[in-house]
């Protein structure tokens, strides 16, 4: 568990940059690289892939089977498994 927890901390270590580096340096460089068009072409692409990989509900329609997954489970409330 204590190997677990350690690459947890790693991970969250890791991902705040990573995340902020995206949308500080990547995005506003990506946008000054491509045209309008390209940039919403991009996103369309996205968005049918999205559809092409979770079904008609997206990414959203997922998020709502989880959820329901973990009801079930007796999961669902962080709050149950969060220190105090």
């Amino acid at each position: 568990m204590a190997s677990l927890t350690h690459t947890l901390q790693l991970f969250i270590r890791m991902y705040g940059p990573h995340a902020a580096r995206e949308d500080t340096v990547l995005f506003p460089a990506l946008r000054q690289i491509v045209s309008a068009n390209e940039y919403d072409a991009l996103g369309e692409d996205f968005e049918r892939k999205e559809h092409e990989l979770f079904g008609a509900d997206g990414f959203e329609g997922v998020v709502e089977e989880v959820a329901t997954l973990e009801k079930a489970l007796g999961i669902y409330e962080l709050s149950t498994f969060t220190p105090r």
